[in-house]
Order: C-alpha cells, then sequence, then structure tokens
C-alpha cells in the first residue's frame, strides 16, 4: 500500500546510465535525471515504486538506485518493472514518466499494444537540450503521432517552452499548407523546472568550514584571495565557449591590482570533453588571463561535487550556446549560498535575478534569417553538431566588460557576495528544492488524470498555440534557422540601428589593434568561422570605431553593396571578443 495519496507514475528506463552521474562522460541531462529520480524516491512519499525498461539489467538499475536511497529505512518499498511490450499494464498507475522528448514514439508504443486504449494513461516526458534535429524531430512528430491533451511535454523553463512552441506552430503550419490540415492537436507544454537537492548543499556551518577549509588548503589560497568556480563539463564547442570569462576575469584583475584589492584565482570544476577541450582550454589560460591563478579539478568526483562550492567565492557561468536551455548549476551554487554572475541568455534570465541572487551579463544574437545556411549545412550533413553549434555560438555576443565590472564588484565586496548569497539561497529553497517541486509534478499528474477521465465528454480538442508563420520556420520547421527558434535567449537582437563603442579590448594604436585582431581569428575555438570573417572589413570597422570614441551607429558604416555573409552577425563576434561594445 502507498502512504501517499497524491497519483504514482511509472518511469521510463531508456537506458542502464539514464539516471546515473557515476560514469566518465557525465552530461547535464543526467544530473538532472539523477535527481529528479533520487528526489522522486525521497519524497513523493510512495511505497511502491515502477519502472517500465525493456530488459531487467535496466529495471534492476532502477531498484538499485531506490534501495541506496531508502537505506535504513524500516519499511522497505517495493520496486516493480514493467516490461516494455507490456505498455498497457500502466493503466493500474496511470502516468508513464520520460526523461527526454519521448511523448510521441511512447504514445504510437500506446497505439501498438493490443490491450492499449489510448485514456488507459497519460505520458509526460522532459525537455533537456532542444536544438539536437533528433530532438526536434521527436518533438515535431507528436503534432501526427497519437498523441492526446492528456499527454504532455515539460518544458523546465519559459525559453524551453518558447522555442518548443515555436517549432509545433512551424510544424503546424507545414501541415496545414501541405496537408490542408483544418485541426492540429498539440499536446500541453507545462513549465516544470528541474531542481536541486538544497538540504545536500546547504550544509551545517561547521561542515562548511570543513569543505572551505579543506579545499582552499589544497588550492593554496589565503583568506583575502577571491575564488570564482566554474563548475561543468569542458566543452568550448558543444557546452560555453570559456573564453570571454577568461578575457573578463583578466581585465577583473587587472583593475583590483590597480587597486590593491584581492587576487582573483578561478577554479574550473570540471571534465574535459576531449583532447582538444583540453589542450585549447590550457592553453588559453596561460595566454588570457595570465594575472588570474587557475586552477583545475575534476567535477565528476563525489567529493568536488559536494565540497567545491564551500571553498567558492562566487559562481560564474556565461552561457553563449543554443544547446543549453535550463542550468541547474547557477541554482546549486545558488543553494550553495553563493552570489552568481550569468549571461543573461536562455533559462538564465529566468532562474536569476539580477541584482539580487547576482549580476546577469548583456548578449546579443543575431535576427532570424542571419543563421539559415548554418541550419543548412548541419542539416544536409556538411557540418556536424558540434560545428554547427560552435559557430552559432561564436556569433552570440557578450558584454565582456560588464562581466569584468560584475567580478571587481564582488571579489571587493565581502556584504555584497554574503546578501546576495543569502538572497539566491532562500530563491532556490522557495522555488528549486526538489522537496518542493516533487509536489508540483504529482499535482500535473493529477490534472492529466482528470482530463483523461473526461476525455469521452469531449467531441474534439482545440489546439491552443500561438499563432507563429514566420517565413524562417516556414522553410522546414523541424529545421529552421537557429536564431529564429532561440530568439528569446539573448537579451537583444542584432540589429542595423545599434551604436559601436571601442571595446574593453579594442588597442588605440592602429598597428596594435591589427594584431590583437589576428590573434582573436587564431583562437581555435573559432576556426569553424574564420574563413566567413572578411579581416579587412573588420579592420577597417575597427578602425572607424577607434576613431569614434562617441559612438558609431552600424548603419552609417554598412553600406556596402558586395554580395558576402551576413556580416550583422559577424558583430556579435566582436563583442564576444572584447573588441567593440554597443552603447
Amino acid at each position: 500500500m502507498n502512504t501517499s495519496t497524491a497519483l504514482n507514475c511509472v518511469i521510463r528506463v531508456p537506458a542502464k546510465d539514464s539516471y546515473s552521474t557515476s560514469g566518465p562522460t557525465l552530461m547535464g541531462r543526467q544530473s538532472a535525471n539523477e535527481g529528479f529520480l533520487t528526489s522522486w524516491f525521497r519524497h513523493s512519499g510512495h511505497a511502491e515504486f515502477w519502472c517500465m525498461a525493456r530488459f531487467r539489467d535496466e529495471a534492476q538499475v532502477f531498484a538499485r538506485i531506490g534501495e541506496q536511497v531508502h537505506q535504513g529505512r524500516q519499511a522497505k518499498p517495493v520496486y516493480r518493472w514493467i516490461a516494455q511490450q507490456q505498455i498497457h499494464r500502466i493503466r493500474s498507475v496511470g502516468t508513464l514518466y520520460a526523461p527526454g522528448p519521448q511523448v510521441a514514439d511512447l504514445a504510437w508504443m500506446r497505439r501498438r499494444d493490443a490491450l492499449a486504449s489510448a485514456t488507459d494513461f497519460s505520458i509526460v516526458g522532459m525537455t533537456h537540450t532542444s536544438c539536437e534535429l533528433s530532438i526536434q524531430d521527436g518533438l515535431a512528430n507528436m503534432l501526427t503521432a497519437p498523441v492526446y491533451p492528456w499527454d504532455a511535454q515539460i518544458c523546465p523553463s519559459v525559453s524551453v517552452q518558447t522555442m518548443v512552441q515555436r517549432l509545433l506552430d512551424d510544424e503546424a503550419a507545414w501541415l496545414r499548407e501541405h496537408l490542408g490540415a483544418t485541426r492540429v492537436q498539440s499536446p500541453p507544454l507545462p513549465v516544470l523546472p528541474l531542481g536541486v537537492d538544497c538540504a545536500a548543499l546547504d550544509l551545517p556551518a561547521a561542515d562548511k568550514a570543513q569543505h572551505r577549509a579543506r579545499w582552499r588548503q589544497q588550492w593554496a589560497l589565503s583568506d583575502r584571495d577571491v575564488c570564482v568556480l566554474y563548475m561543468g563539463r569542458l566543452d568550448l564547442r558543444t557546452k560555453a565557449n570559456l573564453l570571454p570569462m577568461l578575457d573578463a576575469l583578466q581585465l577583473a584583475a587587472q583593475q583590483l591590482q590597480a587597486e590593491n584589492g584581492p587576487r582573483l584565482h578561478l577554479v574550473l570544476a570540471g571534465w574535459f570533453a576531449s583532447e582538444w577541450d583540453e589542450n585549447q582550454l590550457r592553453a588559453a589560460v596561460a595566454q588570457v588571463c595570465p594575472d588570474v591563478r587557475v586552477v583545475f579539478e575534476d567535477g565528476r568526483t563525489p567529493e568536488a561535487r559536494q565540497g567545491v562550492w564551500h571553498a567558492a567565492d562566487l559562481f560564474t557561468s556565461l552561457v553563449d550556446n543554443i544547446q543549453e536551455t535550463f542550468g541547474l548549476t547557477p541554482i546549486e551554487a545558488m543553494a550553495a549560498g553563493l552570489p552568481v554572475v550569468v549571461s543573461d541568455y536562455d533559462g538564465y534570465r529566468e532562474s536569476v535575478r539580477d541584482g539580487v541572487d547576482g549580476m546577469r551579463i548583456r548578449t546579443w544574437q543575431p535576427a532570424a534569417g542571419e543563421g539559415i545556411d548554418l541550419m543548412d549545412g548541419h542539416a544536409d550533413l556538411a557540418i556536424d553538431y558540434r560545428d554547427y553549434v560552435s559557430r552559432a555560438s561564436a556569433f552570440i555576443g557578450l558584454d565582456i566588460a560588464q562581466a569584468a565590472m560584475a567580478y571587481a564588484q564582488l571579489a571587493r565586496d565581502p556584504a555584497l557576495r554574503q546578501r546576495m548569497g543569502q538572497a539566491g539561497q532562500q530563491h532556490a529553497r522557495r522555488d528549486y528544492d526538489w522537496v518542493q517541486l516533487i509536489q508540483r509534478y504529482t499535482a500535473l499528474f493529477t490534472e492529466l488524470a482528470r482530463v483523461r477521465q473526461q476525455a469521452q465528454k469531449v467531441s474534439h480538442w482545440h489546439h491552443h498555440g500561438q499563432h507563429h508563420n514566420s517565413q524562417w520556420g516556414h522553410r522546414h520547421p523541424r529545421r529552421s534557422d537557429p536564431f529564429h527558434s532561440f530568439s528569446h535567449y539573448p537579451t537583444h537582437t542584432l540589429s542595423g540601428t545599434l551604436t559601436l563603442l571601442p571595446g574593453p579590448l579594442l588597442p588605440t594604436d592602429p598597428k596594435a589593434r591589427e594584431k590583437a585582431l589576428a590573434q582573436l581569428l587564431e583562437r581555435p575555438v573559432y576556426a569553424g568561422i574564420k574563413k566567413e570573417l572578411d579581416k579587412a572589413q573588420l579592420q577597417q570597422l575597427l578602425h572607424q570605431v577607434a576613431q569614434a570614441p562617441q559612438g558609431l551607429a552600424w548603419s552609417s558604416w554598412s553600406t556596402s553593396d558586395k554580395e558576402t555573409p551576413p556580416v550583422l552577425r559577424h558583430l556579435g563576434w566582436l563583442i564576444k571578443t572584447g573588441l567593440v561594445r554597443v552603447a
């Protein structure tokens, strides 16, 4: 018997490592899935836990995770397995939860089972990254699969929901045009954030002090040193380009040195995605920020994942990549009591309150239509996924001068760090603690059950999505320009009305300026776009910007009639590299 009156669910286990962070190639979605599953075991209040898996060994992994969570409990829960080919058995539980955008595939599986009917149970999926083509196909397939209003695709942020709704609207427009469809049914896209275990991060003062002393001693940090922490996969192309962060930290370090302030230390607690990433990042650290001492720490170990938060003074993550959707690490940092400096981009714009929990750094992104060639190259298999997201990222500008000021301000003001850290900690406990969120998940399951039970009374279903028939999605709803699909991610969209100012890294001397541009063009992380960047044209622009300290209107400079790549998007690269800034 269950001890909870809340509805239960069957959790799909697609693979043995779907809910594990113990492997060598830890991904953000695995961390999020592990957090959900362990919290479901811990906080749902059930005494019976169900999974659906293809094979017994996958179900055994599910049970072992539950046993670890429930270790020491007097009343031992029961773990039950439903084989995938017996999906009709979910009827007795009522909801199937999948850790990805698998609603369409599972809906077909439900339909293929002769013993199942559409109203037997709800199917609920979770959205993590949303820019992979296979994932976009899976999401778009919901419009033509036997998916109903009692099924749902959870979005962890409004940013994700906006992107998914945009994709579905573009797909629906295509179905109306091509097939004459008069009704296209879209499943609900509820916004339910991913969570963190706040109790595991907000430790008693004595434990925090012990962690702080241990790690700072290991890193040779003094009490006056300010430790900036980055936690996550060290992947310059498909996670985050860390060079703007290094540039900003170097500028901040120079400011602090000039005023005899504290010394900045950066701890990169992560794991290299490849040998290339390790070589490039270690070289960049030496070249880009010589005045910041950088420590590499393996962020996969349980000791590091729990302890490094308490040795740091502030956290930073300047994400600039369309593959990011939500971002758990800033929330983990807030739960640990750290102020955060993050980019004003994607889900970070919702989870971090600017000036309250930390500081959000302005971003710019090209307008829809500026990235058609990127998607076409990827869709036609001319460029792979890594190069696709990396090239798109290269044109997303980030204000490194503002980031440098944020780092310096927090470094010199311990009271501000404490105030923002406390605010973020309260924010994390109120809005992102799994203790609270599990109740919201069960409330969703209950609401879907209500819709399902009333289904026989409803003669037709309406599509409530917004109507968006942009030409960029109209080209191919599932292969849209990334700057259309993710147009809502940045702070600003690059446009011809901008006024440009000299950036914090733009030399005043013409020869030094030319050298700086050449060095930036040679950064390996920009190899994929180097050919399309017109060096002479960029030099001309930088010269005019340097000669106009009051500002150069982009519209007054961009008058060439030459057939060139979409030069406006190159402005994002110039902002990212610190050569120009926007007034």
